[in-house]
C-alpha cells in the first residue's frame, strides 16, 4: 500500500475509533455478516478509502469515500451524486436507521472540506495552482452624521494572499481605510473587505481596487446608485393623460361660464308669480338671479318670492334685485 494512502487510512480509523464504530448496532451488524461470509480463521478490516480528484480549469474537484470490512463494500459517498450523502452499499447496513445515515454524512461532508484545502496545497507545491478569483462588489452604508460608509467585498477566493485598496480620485487612502483580517468561507475559500467613510454626494469620486494571482488583471469598482425601479415611459404617458384631462375639464368650465352669461343678455329680470296667490300649495317660482340665472322651487324658494317687489321700484329693477339679495 502506498504511503499517502495509508496515511489517510490511519488518520480515517483513527476518527472511527473515536466515533463512527461507536454505534453497537454497527458492531452488531458486522459481527453478523463476518459470521455468515468467514472462510478463515483470524482478524477482519475495515477500511476506508478517500480520494479527490481536481478538474481542469477551475471546476469543484471531486470528492469520494468508500468503506470496506474485508474485500466487502459497505458504504460509500461521491460529491457528485444528485444528492451527496453516504449510502449502504451493503444489505445488511440497510437497517441502519436516517439518524446513523446524516451523521456519518456530516463526517463525509468535512472531510470533503479538509481535503479540498490539501488539494489546493498540494497543487502549489507543484506549480499547478488554481487559483480562485475573488468576486467583489461595493456596499453602500449611510451613516447618522450625513456621512457614508462604503465597503468593498472580496468573496470566494484561493489562496488566501490579496489586496484591497481604496482610492480617491487616483489617491490612496490606506490611512483612513478600515480593513479586516483575511476569514475563511467555510468551503476551502477566503473572504475580505475593507470600508471608508466618505461625504455623503461624493461616492463617485472613490474606487477599490483589487488585486488577486487569480485574476487577470486587478479590478477596479465603485458604488453604482441603484436603478429606478420605476419604468420611465408610462410616467410620460400618465403625466401627458393628465395634462389632457386638466385642459378638457378649464375648457369645459369655460363654456359653461360663457353659454350661462349669454342667458343674462337683456337687462332686467322677470318675475313670473304663481297662477293662483291664494292656493295653499306652493307653486313654482321663477327668479333670474344677479346673473340672469334662473332661480326656482329647486333652491327651496316658494310663493312668497313675490314679497320682495322689485317690479317698477326703478328705472333699473335688476338692479334693485340685486341690492335686495345682498341686503
Amino acid at each position: 500500500m502506498a504511503p499517502g494512502i495509508k496515511s489517510t487510512l490511519e488518520t480515517r480509523m483513527s476518527r472511527s475509533e473515536m466515533g463512527a464504530m461507536a454505534p453497537r448496532t454497527l458492531l452488531l451488524l458486522l459481527a453478523a455478516a463476518l459470521a455468515r461470509t468467514q472462510t478463515r480463521a483470524g482478524s477482519h478490516s475495515m477500511r476506508y478509502f478517500l480520494t479527490i480528484v481536481s478538474r481542469p480549469g477551475l471546476g469543484e474537484p471531486r470528492f469520494m469515500e468508500v468503506g470496506y470490512v474485508d474485500d466487502t463494500e459497505f458504504v460509500r459517498f461521491d460529491s457528485d451524486s444528485e444528492n451527496p450523502m453516504v449510502e449502504p452499499r451493503a444489505p445488511w447496513m440497510e437497517r441502519e436507521g436516517p439518524k446513523y445515515w446524516d451523521g456519518e454524512t456530516r463526517k463525509a461532508k468535512d472531510s470533503e472540506q479538509i481535503y479540498r484545502v490539501n488539494l489546493r496545497i498540494l497543487l502549489g507545491y507543484y506549480n499547478q495552482s488554481q487559483g480562485d478569483p475573488p468576486k467583489a462588489h461595493v456596499t453602500h452604508h449611510p451613516g447618522p452624521k450625513g456621512d457614508v460608509t462604503m465597503r468593498c467585498w472580496a468573496l470566494g477566493f484561493y489562496p488566501a494572499d490579496i489586496t484591497l485598496t481604496w482610492q480617491r480620485e487616483e489617491e490612496e487612502q490606506t490611512q483612513d481605510m478600515e480593513l479586516v483580517e483575511t476569514r475563511p468561507s467555510g468551503d476551502g475559500t477566503f473572504q475580505k473587505w475593507a470600508s471608508l467613510v466618505v461625504p455623503s454626494g461624493e461616492e463617485q469620486k472613490y474606487t477599490c481596487h483589487v488585486h488577486h494571482e487569480g485574476l487577470p488583471e486587478p479590478l477596479t469598482l465603485r458604488w453604482e446608485p441603484p436603478q429606478s425601479t420605476v419604468p420611465i415611459m408610462p410616467v410620460i404617458v400618465w403625466v401627458l393623460l393628465g395634462v389632457v384631462i386638466i385642459g378638457a375639464v378649464i375648457i369645459g368650465a369655460v363654456a359653461v361660464v360663457r353659454k350661462r352669461k349669454g342667458k343674462a343678455g337683456g337687462k332686467g329680470g322677470n318675475y313670473a308669480p304663481a297662477a293662483d296667490r291664494d292656493s295653499a300649495q306652493s307653486s313654482d317660482v321663477s327668479l333670474q338671479d344677479c346673473e340672469g340665472d334662473t332661480l326656482g322651487s329647486h333652491f327651496g324658494l316658494g310663493s312668497k318670492m313675490d314679497m320682495i317687489g322689485f317690479q317698477g321700484l326703478s328705472e333699473s329693477p335688476r338692479e334693485d334685485s340685486c341690492q335686495a339679495w345682498m341686503e
